[in-house]
């Protein structure tokens, strides 16, 4: 397999697993959501998709975005985060926090894994190096506001 054929594999693989990841994130946020009703079930599922579309956008131009938009897009991965790890909580069996303190390590770790991870995992897929992602638009934000 020559160069070029690795990194188009390579490149696919990262838009394919995003996806995954998407999905995942997605599935565990609407089941952290829970409403007791099953018939606004698919509220979770929207919140999430949305919450997903307002990421993307922030990343474009992160904390250079409108203050609106900047406020959405920290509260959109507040949210995704916290439901996220409400959701792994609930499929692992809810376990007794108060007995096991270290037993929120795991869904929070995943939780904020599978909420920043698919966003700049697709845009690398899609774009290749330079693209942009949350950890970066802080980072880079904090340089750009520290040369002033």
């Amino acid at each position: 397999m020559n160069e070029k054929r690795y990194e188009q594999l390579v490149h696919l693989l990262a838009i394919g697993v995003a996806i995954v990841l998407w999905f995942i994130s997605v599935q565990f946020s609407a089941d952290g959501f829970k409403f007791a009703l099953p018939r606004y079930a698919w509220v979770g599922y929207v919140l999430a998709i949305a919450v997903t579309i307002i990421e993307l956008v922030f990343n474009e131009e992160g904390m250079n975005h409108s203050l609106t938009i900047v406020a959405v897009g920290l509260l959109s991965y507040a949210y995704g985060i916290a439901t996220n790890v409400l959701g792994i909580w609930a499929a692992q069996g809810s376990p007794d926090i108060a007995a096991n303190p270290i037993a929120i390590l795991f869904p929070a770790l995943l939780g904020f894994f599978l909420e920043i991870a698919p966003e700049p995992l697709l845009l690398w897929g899609l774009m290749g190096t330079g693209a942009r992602d949350f950890l970066g638009q802080l980072l880079n934000s904090n340089k750009a506001n520290k040369a002033y």
